[in-house]
């Protein structure tokens, strides 16, 4: 016979048992009211935050973003000497520093500049531990040490740089714990390295095409930066994607976050390292994308986090589950 106890004890396991059922059940139910909206046509990845990235065929997709050949995505970043991250919005010349992959280093060239060679995951050493900060969130890195920042700063002419990496078991962000005005949707564990917000970055090329036909000089995703571009949907769907399914056998499941606002960063030519002088795109897309509560920042693209880790390749069919 159980004691009062024991009766306790058992029917919250009953209870905690009743909620995973459920919970199980439901998301059954809300996966089959999945409805294709595309394919993937386009897959990036951004090793050094803020400058040139790769285009991919195929990636593996983990929960801290797309993974290729033991490259993730920013796993490197600029940081002022007090450990605030940079960007093209202070040095629009990180466009042109172009990283490509080369065994079990990382090559970085820029024009005028040797080519700078990085260890991909080297090894942790806590006396080169450097905090952080990502929009205010800590992040801790490990700084590459003198040569990488002399490269940097010859190149930016920049004062007091430095290059942080995120190595192997380091611990990473976690998304959920960035403030945002109108609040966060990510959970606890929804993980990325340096990246803004989450690990994953998702646009549509129907939306991009509708702005270029608003501009007078057509702009590429290069200057928006997402991980997985979708094609075949009608522009700016992804408004209303609340989770998308991407593949058919072994499915990859993302949730949809909040809009990615967008800022200067979007008027730097991202093949000559200039900023537009009329501040285009950006001025065309405050003229219809800002919306409540998102400020006076127009939103285009969406952030998003991934349930479980898998392949992706160009070409996976992709599903929304709409809101």
């Amino acid at each position: 016979m159980l004691d009062e106890g024991g009766h306790v004890l058992l029917a919250l396991t009953v209870a905690s048992l009743a909620r995973w059922l459920t919970s199980i059940w439901s998301s059954r139910v809300r996966r089959g009211q999945f409805v294709r909206v595309g394919k993937v046509s386009e897959l990036n990845l951004y090793p050094v935050k803020s400058c040139q990235g790769i285009l991919l065929e195929s990636a593996r997709a983990e929960s801290a973003g797309l993974v290729s050949k033991g490259l993730h995505d920013r796993q490197w970043m600029l940081v002022r000497a007090n450990g605030d991250f940079l960007s093209q919005r202070q040095y629009s010349k990180m466009a042109l520093v172009r990283v490509s992959n080369h065994h079990d280093n990382i090559h970085l060239d820029a024009p005028g500049q040797p080519t700078l060679v990085l260890p991909k995951n080297p090894p942790v050493d806590q006396s080169r531990f450097m905090m952080t900060r990502v929009w205010g969130l800590k992040v801790l890195g490990m700084d590459c040490g003198d040569e990488a920042a002399r490269w940097f700063h010859n190149f930016l002419q920049a004062d007091g740089v430095r290059l942080v990496v995120s190595s192997g078991p380091m611990p990473k962000k976690d998304s959920s714990k960035m403030l945002k005005p109108w609040g966060n949707p990510a959970q606890p564990g929804d993980l990325a390295l340096f990246s803004d917000c989450g690990g994953y970055l998702v646009m549509n090329d129907a939306s991009l095409e509708d702005l270029n036909g608003r501009l007078q000089n057509k702009v590429t995703f290069k200057s928006f930066r997402p991980n997985i571009v979708v094609s075949g949907s009608q522009a700016f769907a992804e408004d209303c994607w609340e989770e998308i399914r991407i593949g058919e056998t072994n499915p990859l499941y993302f949730r949809m976050l909040d809009p990615c606002t967008r800022c200067i960063l979007t008027t730097v030519n991202p093949d000559t390292g200039e900023r537009n002088k009329d501040r285009q795109p950006l001025e065309t897309l405050k003229k219809f994308r800002c919306m409540p509560p998102y400020g006076d920042d127009p939103i285009f693209g969406v952030n998003a986090a991934l349930d479980n880790n898998g392949t992706i390749q160009i070409g996976d069919p992709v599903y929304a589950l709409l809101k």
